[in-house]
């Protein structure tokens, strides 16, 4: 079985294998959210100019102002109500295809998760009194069942199971390459952007399923790695599949905000598509505490999607809005409308040592947007290698 980890979704033992059945259902959402993505979707401004606007227009003896008013002449459309329909019907039944043969195979793989648990050369720290977001805690993310925070018992890691096979499906579904995952991206720009730069200790904020952690512990095999999320089906799952894909990470229960670690105890600080589901205050606390935890000369990055809503028109940002009241990512606008050039600068970073915007995967499938900021030397004393090892809190898991 390959566990090539340099491609998007990596082979490896935990994936659940679907039987012909269960197969025919997910190539068929693939089909359907391709359709809904590549053709009904773009043909929306042609609704909207043909139909909404004209309709809103004659009703109201003007156009429409502002972005609730273009929002209410849209809704109103039945092809709108159309195409709005089968979307979300469709993230739905993705999550049903993708679940289907995880249940089914469901005690097998809890078992396996267990077996390399416990020949582990990483390691994973539970810490019950972490306290989420009530985002979290209220809102099925991206409609993934029983949100990221599931958790049926000290042997479940079907939030996991569930966040890599719909991540898997979904990113097909959506035309994303499959030749580099979102790690390997980051590390590609970081070898243009910082050439110089050699990460001892590296640290993954919100690490989710930890697809994007293994790749740095492979790339950086003298690195020690280190993980934070908050939802511990996420992190058995996790630690476990670095282990299936030979690399040594430590997971630890925490919130990214606000992380268990010392001053200065990494050289390199990573997140990936976390900001858009974070409030604008979680976000400035999420580049604050980037800083605070990097030694002098260290590099934070973080990815995300290219939701840009200043640069659409009152439209687009409309039809961007979709996710954020249907497809449960109430901090997708949040997300679009913030400022990363101002929070790396408000976090303590210098505009002259910072970067953002975007970088194209290597087939050019998709650009990743990117926010990254170098710690200067004269920042704090001392070096991560010099720091304490990371100190862990909670149980052992």
């Amino acid at each position: 079985m390959s566990t090539d980890s340099s491609i998007r979704n990596p082979d490896h033992p935990l994936l659940a294998q679907a039987n012909a059945e269960e197969g025919a259902r997910q190539r068929f959402v693939l089909a359907l959210k391709g359709h809904l993505g590549r053709t009904l979707r773009p043909r929306m401004h042609e609704v909207y100019q043909q139909q909404a606007l004209p309709r809103w227009q004659a009703e109201q003896g003007r156009s429409p102002e502002t972005e609730q008013e273009v929002a209410e002449a849209l809704y109103a459309e039945p092809r709108y109500q159309y195409w709005s329909a089968l979307a979300r019907a469709a993230q739905e039944h993705m999550w049903l295809a993708v679940a289907a043969p995880i249940e089914r195979q469901r005690e097998s793989l809890q078992s396996q998760c267990e077996s390399l648990r416990q020949s582990a050369r990483g390691s994973l720290t539970l810490n019950p009194e972490v306290a989420p977001p009530r985002v979290l805690r209220e809102v099925d993310i991206h409609l993934q069942p029983g949100g990221y925070l599931r958790d049926e018992g000290p042997q479940d890691i079907m939030a996991g199971a569930l966040y890599e096979a719909g991540g898997n499906l979904y990113s097909q579904g959506e035309g994303v390459g499959t030749r580099e995952s979102k790690a390997d991206c980051a590390m590609r720009f970081l070898r243009e952007w910082a050439p110089d730069f050699t990460p001892r200790r590296i640290l993954d904020l919100a690490c989710s399923a930890g697809a994007s952690t293994v790749p740095y512990a492979l790339a950086f095999p003298d690195a020690e790695v280190h993980a934070v999320d908050l939802g511990p089906g996420l992190l058995r799952y996790a630690h476990a599949r670095a282990e299936a894909l030979g690399a040594t990470v430590h997971f630890h229960q925490a919130d990214a905000t606000a992380t268990p670690f010392d001053d200065g105890s990494f050289d390199l600080v990573v997140s990936h598509n976390a900001m858009h589901e974070m409030s604008p205050e979680t976000q400035q606390a999420l580049f604050a505490e980037s800083h605070r935890l990097l030694a002098p000369g260290g590099v934070c990055l973080h990815q995300d999607v290219p939701l840009r809503l200043a640069d659409f028109d009152t439209f687009s940002r409309v039809l961007y809005r979709w996710d954020e009241f249907f497809n449960g990512e109430p901090c997708w606008s949040a997300y679009g409308n913030n400022d990363c050039e101002a929070l790396l600068e408000a976090a303590g970073f210098d505009p002259e040592h910072s970067h953002t915007g975007l970088f194209a995967m290597l087939d050019n499938s998709f650009s990743w947007y990117f926010a990254a900021g170098r710690k200067g030397a004269a920042s704090c004393n001392g070096t991560a290698s010099q720091k304490s090892t990371a100190r862990q809190q909670g149980a052992a898991a």
